[in-house]
């Protein structure tokens, strides 16, 4: 970015008499290309990092659904594997897109601008889908005080209604602002940071060239 922000500066000043001819948009296209090759090499990082964590996720998962004695451990495996598969297709989709940042056709800056619309939207789909997971979380805990109390508790009685309120409803709303920014500073780290630069190097590309004199 600063390497861009230095040539940008040289690009605007006006030039010496015996300076050499002041360099042009495609010169800058250059440099945007070879730093954006570097940005999206950072991002592929992070999502292989996050596709494997996630594999892992889903074959411990479908062990659990598989192995466990237990119903609510069984169901939360099966949650967890669904959730896992549902991550590993966002993932692939992702890497997709990385894909073909790196391999442009025609407008350079047209075609990143595009790509990473794209991925923005994939990390806002990921973002929404970790806090839609809260209720879901609360469910699977109903299920646990359910399956293994040591008395029968009828979720249609005034415990149970209270059970099903507290662990599907309140118990989401007071973990939601938490999540929600834990989740943030993780799509950041692991994207958003990467995101910004590339943007910011695209807007300092698209900013009007000197006037000739």
């Amino acid at each position: 970015m600063m390497e861009l922000d230095e040539l940008r500066r040289q690009w605007q000043q006006p030039a010496p008499a015996d300076a050499p001819a002041p360099l042009d948009a495609a010169a800058l296209t250059r440099l945007l290309a070879r730093q954006s090759d570097g940005i999206i090499d950072k991002l592929r990082r992070s999502a292989r990092w996050e596709l494997w964590a996630n594999i892992g996720i889903l074959v411990g998962a479908l062990a659990l659904a598989g192995l466990a004695q237990v119903l609510w451990l069984r169901v939360a495996g099966g949650v967890l594997a669904a959730i896992g598969a549902v991550c590993i297709v966002y993932l692939y989709r992702k890497l997709h897109l990385l894909r073909r940042m790196a391999d442009p056709a025609g407008d350079l800056r047209a075609h990143l601008l595009r790509l990473d619309g794209g991925l923005r939207a994939l990390i806002r789909f990921y973002y929404r889908f970790t806090l839609a997971m809260l209720p879901v979380g609360g469910l699977l805990n109903v299920l646990m005080v359910v399956s293994t109390s040591k008395r029968e508790i009828a979720l249609t009685s005034g415990f149970g209604m209270v059970l099903i309120v507290g662990l599907v409803v309140v118990l989401p709303a007071l973990l939601y602002l938490p999540v929600a920014s834990v989740t943030k500073r993780y799509l950041q780290r692991l994207y958003g940071q990467h995101l910004d630069r590339l943007e910011a190097s695209l807007r300092e590309l698209a900013e009007p060239e000197p006037a000739a004199h």
